[in-house]
């Protein structure tokens, strides 16, 4: 039986996108004020909660928009995490966060738990997603019945101080994987600060925290164990993220824009070059952006393993991609703007320092391989490798 999906109207997608862009115009000076480590974007993060951005990917029947959550959402979703990143990477982050948060809940949570989440969110409560961990990381422990203890460490837990409802995953005692919802406001835990000390995405406050025996109860455990890398969510999640750094390069090339304007020089011939290659790269990662929304709308209408290969592998193709592409404009802008422009009061600076910083995801290479795999064992030929199954399958 085919799966029926709640739909959401254009004119609610055009709202919340548009809420988006009112956002990132209001969020670059902002940006600039709260480049350092201890301190963090609090009025843009205020902005996102009364724009209904942080409650928009919860379902429909919890009070939501299905945002990202039923098929014809994904391209609403990806623009508003761009226009987000374009205007404050870290905050694009930390959106970033929060929607595969929902996501993992909507997905795993049973109805009690999507209820009971659902209502942290609207009472303003941040959601993250805390994977990240050194040899000293987190393990869960039974103590009775329903109740458990959280310890140990998760390093580049961004938001800290800020997101107070993190998806932590911890080992059990058999070894597995588990999801867990903590609310941190009855947490045990210690953060380190001097553990984040980076280039740039300084205000992400992506610290390390240790867990002291910190209680999770039964509610709080999402999912069964091992299904937070369960596929093709897990590794087509990253075009989420590279839709926040499209946004990082789109904001330098209007920046350059702006620059080369306010001094005159639009009639130099090689800076006219420079900024047709910027937006010839730009223009790309928005059709990369638009493909991948199809492709996940195209899953989501009919969830088969050959239609979630197909995501995970054109998703490494997508974040790649647009990883090329935010650094030959990175490159473009600094030969654009010469070293007078990298300097305070303009922004160039900061946003490479931030984009450089968020590029760095991991895995690049071994995704790049998958990659070149899968198209070796593909009998399709180039012209029919992305498209032949999808067109063939499109109106289902």
């Amino acid at each position: 039986m085919k799966k029926k999906h709640a739909k959401i109207s254009k004119s609610t997608l055009s709202e919340l996108v548009f809420a988006s862009q009112l956002i990132t115009a209001a969020s670059v000076s902002e940006t600039a004020e709260t480049d350092s480590v201890q301190s963090f974007p609090e009025k843009t993060l205020a902005k996102l909660k009364t724009s209904k951005l942080l409650t928009a990917s919860i379902p429909e029947e919890y009070g939501g928009q299905n945002l990202g959550l039923t098929p014809g959402t994904n391209l609403a979703l990806l623009t508003i995490l761009k226009n987000i990143g374009k205007g404050n990477l870290v905050m694009g982050r930390v959106l970033e966060g929060h929607i595969n948060a929902q996501i993992l809940i909507n997905q795993f949570g049973n109805e009690k738990q999507k209820k009971l989440f659902a209502s942290d969110a609207f009472d303003g409560k941040l959601f993250g997603v805390w994977n990240t961990q050194a040899s000293d990381g987190t393990f869960l422990s039974k103590v009775g019945k329903g109740i458990y203890y959280l310890n140990g460490s998760k390093t580049f837990a961004t938001g800290t101080d800020y997101v107070s409802r993190p998806i932590v995953t911890a080992a059990k005692k058999d070894g597995s994987w588990q999801m867990c919802v903590v609310p941190l406001d009855e947490a045990n835990l210690k953060s380190d600060s001097s553990w984040w000390n980076p280039m740039g995405m300084k205000s992400s406050r992506s610290f390390k925290l240790t867990f002291l025996k910190t209680p999770v109860l039964k509610i709080n455990l999402l999912g069964s164990a091992g299904e937070y890398y369960q596929q093709p969510g897990f590794s087509g999640g990253a075009v989420r993220f590279a839709a926040v750094q499209l946004g990082g390069a789109e904001q330098l090339l209007d920046e350059t824009k702006k620059y080369l304007v306010s001094l005159n020089r639009t009639q130099d011939p090689f800076q006219k070059m420079r900024l047709g290659q910027m937006a010839i790269a730009v223009e790309s990662g928005n059709q990369w952006l638009n493909g991948a929304a199809l492709r996940m709308d195209h899953y989501m209408k009919k969830t088969t393993k050959s239609r979630g290969e197909n995501l995970i592998i054109f998703a490494n193709m997508m974040r790649t991609a647009i990883e090329q592409i935010c650094i030959e404009v990175m490159n473009l802008c600094q030969k654009c703007v010469g070293a007078r422009g990298l300097n305070k009061p303009y922004h160039f600076e900061r946003i490479i320092r931030d984009l450089s910083t968020y590029l760095r995801q991991p895995a690049p290479d071994a995704v790049l391989g998958d990659v070149g795999g899968y198209v070796l064992n593909s009998e399709n030929s180039a012209s029919e490798i992305w498209n032949l199954n999808f067109n063939k399958e499109k109106n289902e």
